[in-house]
């Protein structure tokens, strides 16, 4: 955990009405998402619960590269540049 396939199950889980076919680093949580403050807690959840610890989300995330980034600075996954 995580990568950007992990995430966009996640997030396909939390949105199904949301098209979840063009996930890009600079695709944005809230407006290209459409993520309310309950899907993000939803989000948090199972993101914790996949990794098995509680973090610090104090961090501002705007788009998945935000996301992606904090995770890989926690030491968890590892970030693919070519996404």
């Amino acid at each position: 955990m995580a990568d950007m396939e992990e995430l966009r199950e996640m997030l396909i889980w939390l949105k199904p009405d949301t098209v979840h076919t063009a996930f890009t680093r600079r695709t944005r949580l809230e407006e290209d998402l459409c993520l309310t403050a309950e899907d993000g807690l939803g989000l948090v959840a199972m993101i914790e619960a996949q990794c098995g610890r509680t973090l610090d989300w104090e961090k501002e995330l705007s788009t998945l590269g935000d996301l992606l980034d904090y995770l890989a600075a926690q030491g968890i996954g590892a970030d693919d540049p070519h996404i």
